[in-house]
């Protein structure tokens, strides 16, 4: 049995969505702490040995647990808890039986080359979570675009990647930074 997958991505209801997390969590500047809400929203975290998968969200009747790769870097492990997250939030999952029944959402190579709604929602939501306009606005971002140094700044600051930032200010500023 798989869940329901939208016809298209729910920009605005993702938009609301991380605006009441960033509120109920009192999050008013970087870096936003991702682990801190995905535990608040009773999720556990554990980091493991993952192969080429960067994370997944396993839920079951007693909860639900996000597995995050043991050796990504911290940007990186940030971003899959923020993904995940977004899987719990908007999307029931993968109906899978091993031993019982359990709901599976896997963060892998193929997740991040926006195939589906569910996973370029996952993405936006990641992205909109750790890297606000907001917070992009209230740092002046919007000049990072073409400046490396000034994007590596900023990813330094809100805790992600220089490429996770480089795409979210394009995505935001409506230019693309070439590498």
């Amino acid at each position: 049995m798989a869940g329901y997958v939208p016809a298209r991505v729910r920009y605005s209801r993702i938009d609301a969505i991380v605006r009441d997390l960033l509120d109920d969590h009192d999050v008013v500047g970087p870096a936003v702490p991702v682990d801190g809400i995905a535990r608040a929203l009773g999720l556990e975290i554990k980091e493991g040995k993952l192969g080429d998968v960067s994370g997944m969200l396993v839920r079951t009747d007693a909860g639900a647990v996000i597995g995050v790769n043991s050796k990504h870097s911290e940007g990186r492990k940030r971003f899959t808890i923020a993904h995940e997250l977004a899987h719990f939030l908007l999307h029931t999952g993968l109906l899978t039986h091993v031993d019982r029944d359990f709901r599976v959402n896997y963060r892998n190579e193929e997740s991040s080359q926006a195939t589906n709604v569910e996973e370029i929602e996952a993405n936006y939501f990641a992205a909109s979570l750790l890297m606000p306009f907001d917070f992009l606005e209230m740092l002046d971002a919007e000049d990072a675009v073409a400046d490396d140094e000034e994007a590596a700044a900023l990813a330094r600051t809100f805790g992600v990647s220089q490429h996770a930032m480089s795409l979210r200010l394009a995505n935001v500023y409506g230019r693309y930074k070439p590498f």
